[in-house]
């Protein structure tokens, strides 16, 4: 009973009764249909059952083949995880196949899981089935692939899939393996032979220790031949016990390489590398985060390859430890192709190497920095000098060097710019250059045309055609700076004043002037202007418009107990300025030497803020040595405040400068007067505040020009030489009291005189000792 009204029922029809049913039946036949179509599209997308291994799948036989299937398992191992979901892929092949219940039709399904993981191919725990299944992860074209375990495998795998990642749970770890017979020289166990290749994660390879690693690779990323790679990411590895190099990257541009954790990598016998990163070739390379213990030879290698650049570099992070061989560093950069690299080098701790950084044949657009280089010697060995830093030229900051090693030695040897006129002919690279009036000789590296260029804001590109429009010369651009343009090869002559059209870019600018340049290395002696070289294999001749090299400039820096020098300048042929500022640092014997041999020249040298202490041995905080020439030299700051040298030689001995120049001081001081030794014929200029100068060692007679005289200047000579005068000669208009215009001093062996500048242009004799007041015109 509903409440105590009446309800009333009533049955509705419409006037068109017949239209009422059919659209009835009509209703009930969609509701059918939309049942029917319900269940063909479950059919056609299930998912559901889900089949507990690969094999109860395959034994699947609908009337209607599924877009899906799904496993629970891979195989009837039923490892958790290992589970899969396949798509039909329209054939009737694929890691899946299916009969439909037909007993005629066949169904074919590949794996549609995103990522693929090792585990769905078959990979167990232990290395069972590893092999085969890390084979297929990497070498198929699966675009996301996952270790998600702990695996080890033999053998080569080649990633041919461009845009494919290869990534490692965190925990997990796949170790690789090259085969335990003898490989073929430069074997990787991972060749990465696609653009946009990413190998991330925690991945071990191990070369383990029988004779078949000698020749192995871990990680090699595009070839030494053939086309060139683009952006291979390396990040998370550790490689151990390998031969040839832990990661490898050949000929490609922009490749990535972080993160790598190198041990033991040792070349075989004779062999070429023993590096945990070696980059040879590339563009823009990026290498951060580099640890290498106990490898041959270097932790992380940049060098030129072929006729491809290396460009734009950036190393950060590199810690190298008791590396084996020599030479071994922790980076080591070395440059001999066609062009030099920009690029930074930075935060590199070398423990117990030979080297810390060594950069030979690398530019002044190269910065290093931040070098911490502590306790470095070759074990076991005896082999030469170790150093912290060893450069040939460019910009070195933060310098820090530790435990009883020579610190730093600059050897700018080797790039010898010469530009030309009347060219004849094309040098080759590799020839010897010879040089007519000097006689000096020269491997040539490489040659270029620069042309300085106005006009226009927009660059050209690199690698295109550009022409001269009044000469009509062609050309390919080879690189571009600021308004600098430099081509190569080139056809016909290009002329100052002309304008200059990009055969792509249809950027025009204007020559303001055009340079032809060759680059030399190796000559012992100086090319000199003016004179006539010639090709030894080419026959080409040039005549030398001016020879120069890249001014070198190194600090602040930081060198600490060294054995031999503090600072080593070695090797210089003809660098047009060297600068050492703000190093600090303790020797056992020199503090800074200049080894120049004859024929060796440094134009301008700049040594400011300079504090060298505990200097030992024969107690020489400066020197210049053989047979070398610095035509100036500004010393501004130079503190021995505690040189304990034991007196027998001298603090300073700047012989074979023309011009020494003192500065706006503190200047040169130290716990007594500072020694300079004047050998040869010297001009002083400004050399003051204690400074003592004496001719030890002279082997004749010099004259030294004082400079020109001022307030406040004082500066001491005492004849030691055993028979031979100094010379005491004013500048210009100056005189010496007691001695009048145009005389100038001379001290006999024995004799001692302390000249000061009490007013401009007049020196005084504030003390002597032994000195008999004579003067000579």
């Amino acid at each position: 009973m509903i409440g105590t009204e009446d309800i009333v029922l009533s049955f509705y029809q419409s006037d068109d009764t017949v239209r009422d049913i059919r659209e009835a039946a009509q209703d009930i036949i969609d509701q059918a249909q939309a049942a029917a179509n319900v269940a063909a599209e479950a059919m056609t997308t299930v998912i559901d059952p889900q089949f507990a291994t690969l094999a109860a799948a395959q034994a699947f036989s609908p009337p209607i083949a599924p877009t899906y299937i799904r496993t629970a398992f891979y195989d009837s191992h039923q490892v958790a995880g290992s589970g899969a979901v396949y798509r039909k892929n329209g054939t009737t092949a694929g890691d899946l196949v299916i009969m439909l219940s037909d007993g005629v039709t066949k169904a074919g399904y590949g794996l549609a899981s995103i990522p693929v993981a090792a585990s769905m191919l078959g990979a167990r725990g232990g290395g069972a089935n590893a092999t085969a299944a890390i084979e297929s992860l990497l070498s198929v074209s699966y675009p996301h692939v996952l270790i998600d375990g702990s695996y080890q495998t033999d053998g080569n795998h080649v990633i041919s899939t461009a845009k494919k990642r290869v990534e490692c749970l965190g925990g997990s770890a796949l170790i690789l393996r090259a085969p335990a017979t003898t490989v073929t020289r430069h074997y990787p166990v991972i060749d990465i032979a696609a653009d946009d290749v990413q190998v991330d994660g925690d991945l071990t390879i191990d070369g383990g220790s029988h004779a078949g690693y000698e020749a192995s690779i871990g990680i090699r990323a595009g070839l030494s031949t053939g086309a060139r790679r683009k952006r291979p990411t390396i990040r998370g590895i550790k490689v151990r016990n390998l031969g040839l190099a832990g990661v490898m990257a050949l000929c490609v541009d922009s490749p990535t390489i972080e993160d790598i954790d190198g041990y033991n990598i040792v070349s075989p016998t004779g062999g070429e590398f023993g590096d945990t990163v070696y980059v040879a070739g590339v563009r823009r390379p990026i290498v951060r985060n580099i640890r290498s213990a106990k490898c041959k030879r270097d932790g992380v290698v940049l060098t030129y390859a072929g006729n491809l650049n290396t460009t734009d570099m950036l190393v950060d992070g590199v810690f190298a430890d008791a590396h084996l061989d020599s030479p071994s560093a922790g980076v080591w950069v070395e440059m001999t192709g066609a062009r030099d690299p920009r690029g930074i080098i930075t935060n590199v701790v070398a423990n117990d190497c030979l080297v810390g950084v060594a950069a030979t044949d690398a530019n002044s657009e190269v910065l290093i920095s931040n070098v911490k280089a502590i306790g470095n010697r070759l074990s076991g060995s005896s082999a030469g000098n170790v150093y912290g830093v060893q450069i040939q030229s460019g910009r070195l900051d933060n310098l820090y060097i530790d435990r009883y090693n020579t610190a730093l030695q600059l050897e700018p040897n080797g790039e010898y710019q010469l530009a030309l006129s009347s060219q004849v002919g094309s040098f080759a690279t590799g020839e010897t250059v010879f040089g007519g009036a000097s006689g000096s000789t020269g491997t040539l590296r490489f040659q270029h045309v620069e042309i300085v260029v106005t006009g226009s804001t927009v660059d050209y590109e690199l690698g295109e055609t550009v022409t001269g429009g009044t000469s009509g010369a062609t050309g390919t651009v080879t690189d571009f700076f600021a308004n600098l343009l430099r081509v190569l090869p080139v056809t016909g002559t290009f002329q100052a004043a002309e304008t200059i059209t990009g055969g792509s870019s249809t950027i025009a600018k204007t020559a303001s002037s055009v340079t032809r340049r060759i680059y030399v290395r190796g000559s012992a002696g100086i090319f000199s202007t003016g004179e006539t070289i010639t090709g030894g294999v080419s026959g080409a001749t040039a005549t030398v418009a001016a020879p120069y090299q890249t001014p070198l400039a190194i600090g602040p820096g930081t060198v600490m107990n060294c054995s031999t020098d503090a600072i080593v300048v070695a090797n210089c042929v003809t660098p047009a300025s060297l600068s050492l500022t703000g190093i600090r640092g303790n020797t056992q014997s020199h503090g800074i030497r200049f080894n120049l041999s004859a024929g060796q020249r440094l134009r301008k040298v700049s040594l400011k803020d300079i504090a060298l202490k505990n200097s030992t041995s024969v107690g020489i905080a400066f020197r210049v040595t053989t047979g070398g020439v610095i035509d100036e030299m500004l010393v501004d700051g130079f503190d021995m405040s505690e040189w304990v040298g034991d007196g027998t030689g001298s603090s300073i001995t700047a012989g074979i400068v023309t011009r020494f120049v003192g500065g706006d001081n503190p200047g040169l001081h130290g716990t007594s007067s500072v020694p300079i030794n004047l050998t040869l014929n010297t001009i002083l200029f400004g050399l003051h505040n204690r400074a003592f100068c004496h001719n030890n060692g002279a082997g004749a007679a010099r004259t030294h020009t004082l400079p020109p005289a001022a307030p406040g200047l004082r500066i001491g000579f005492a004849d030691v030489h055993s028979t031979h005068v100094m010379n005491l000669d004013p500048n210009g208009t100056d005189t010496i009291k007691g001695g009048g215009a145009g005389k100038y001093l001379i001290l006999d062996p024995g004799e001692r005189v302390t000249l000061e500048a009490y007013a401009l242009g007049l020196w005084v004799v504030s003390s002597a000792i032994g000195w008999s007041g004579d003067f000579e015109p």
